[in-house]
């Protein structure tokens, strides 16, 4: 019985009535608000008998529209880059439902007749650019963000100023039941200064072939930059081919919930803090082609890929990597689990990596690299991970001096690793065995040094 299984059981569907209208208002997140909602309908024919006015695209009912309103979008192609600006906090709290708002985007959505799609084909601008707070996006497809500065489908951007509750920043945005596909980007949350976006939600998305070629770099299903309190649960990513997700100097993220096919990498971390990545599930990395990490690091594109299913670059801490399943790579998608220095030097501190599930990468499972001037991995936990069949070791320290120190290995599984099943190249003198990490209680066949693991008859992970 193959344990990875890239199926949701138990999918939340939801309807939303138009006589339900005014209840809508506190999807928006909005604390109260003094006066109902005008329900604002596009196109000039919506039928909705909630609708108080009617306007020919989108971005029309927008400008319209005043704090707490709802817009009701009916099916059909709208070719537009709509822009839901803050306009002195006049617009915060606005929700535009597609004709599929309330409707998991991950299953049952194969008619496009039925959706309201935004395509910014032949724009300037994304398909939406989002700098109001407790704005909602619910129920679209959104497609064709390409433009040589704005390659997203959703670009949320926090205004410079004070933090979001004191007049400023951005609070509480929501992408919902949204499919995303064929743009540079498919969701970019990225402040034009400090301080934080905070709070936002990316939640039963389908993000789909996001690798619309621009100057910038493109392939990512979403990037996170500065945010605070970020949730991305239930969603599906597929054929985005640098990375689903990457999350840079975040605080308090919680990943959880997620597939990932035939991505690149299924995320990248980097300086980011007190963030969880938990029962996500994901298989064939890099089996579509791997692009390269360019609108990350510093464009025009450089040549530099995500390594491995789960990047956790320089300078993350108090992250949590736990009960992930991971299945199957493709170089250079080599590893399972990697810290890595594809994104520069320095080390990630007070990390855990629990109970995860690897195996079938063509490098290893769990790897820690190293440089000539430091390690990537400190003071951090490995513990209870199943780790099986990978192209070089099941789990790998590495170092010719402690570089990558004062880290406890414990209660971990690997067997039928091509190299090693445990191996720890360090020698600060201070671990185990001379190493500079302490192992106990792990299981496998093969160790170097010898006995870092204890060889046993392995259970069945087929």
């Amino acid at each position: 019985m193959n344990w990875l299984h890239i199926m949701l059981n138990g999918r939340k569907h939801f309807v939303i009535p138009a006589a339900m209208a005014a209840a809508l208002v506190v999807l928006a997140g909005a604390a109260s608000a003094t006066t109902p909602p005008t329900v604002r309908c596009v196109p000039l024919t919506n039928p909705n008998p909630a609708c108080t006015a009617h306007y020919g695209n989108i971005q029309a009912a927008v400008n319209a529209a005043s704090q707490y309103d709802i817009i009701f979008v009916g099916p059909g192609t709208y070719n537009e880059s709509v822009t839901i600006n803050d306009s002195g906090h006049s617009r915060d709290g606005i929700s535009l439902f597609g004709a599929q708002a309330g409707n998991d985007a991950r299953e049952g959505r194969d008619d496009p007749t039925k959706e309201s799609i935004v395509d910014a084909t032949g724009k300037a601008g994304p398909a939406f650019l989002v700098t109001a707070s407790y704005v909602v996006i619910d129920g679209f497809t959104v497609q064709g963000g390409a433009a040589a500065s704005n390659p997203e489908g959703i670009f949320i951007k926090a205004p410079s100023g004070t933090p979001c509750g004191e007049g400023g920043g951005l609070c509480g945005p929501q992408v919902l039941n949204n499919i995303i596909q064929n743009n540079g980007v498919g969701v970019l949350l990225d402040p034009a200064a400090p301080p934080f976006i905070q709070g936002a939600t990316i939640e039963r998305n389908l993000f789909s072939n996001n690798n619309a070629e621009n100057p910038l770099g493109y392939g990512f299903g979403i990037i996170s930059a500065i945010v605070e309190g970020l949730v991305i649960t239930e969603n599906e990513f597929t054929e985005n081919k640098a990375a689903a997700m990457v999350v840079a100097d975040n605080q308090a993220a919680t990943i959880t919930e997620n597939t990932s096919e035939n991505d690149g990498a299924f995320v990248v971390f980097v300086l980011t803090t007190n963030s969880q990545f938990s029962h996500n599930r994901g298989k064939n990395f890099g089996h579509a082609g791997v692009l390269t990490l360019g609108f990350v690091i510093d464009p025009p594109p450089p040549t530099i890929y995500a390594d491995a299913a789960i990047d956790i670059g320089p300078l993350n801490s108090a992250l949590e990597i736990s009960y992930n399943e991971l299945e199957n790579g493709t170089a250079p998608i080599s590893n399972g689990i990697a810290f890595t220095t594809a994104f520069g030097p320095g080390n990630s501190y007070l990390l855990n990596v629990i109970n995860n599930k690897i195996r079938e990468f063509p490098g290893h499972g769990i790897m820690a690299k190293d440089t000539s001037g430091g390690g990537t991995l400190t003071n951090s936990s490995i513990i209870g991970n199943e780790v099986f069949d990978n192209g070089v070791d099941g789990i790998f320290m590495e170092g010719t001096l402690a570089f990558n120190y004062g880290n406890d290995l414990f209660d971990n599984i690997a067997g039928d690793n091509t190299n090693y099943d445990c191996k720890d190249g360090t020698n600060g003198g201070f671990g185990t065995l001379g190493t500079s990490n302490f192992w106990f209680n792990n299981l496998g066949s093969l160790s170097s040094p010898t006995g870092l693991c204890t060889p046993v008859t392995l259970p069945d992970h087929d």
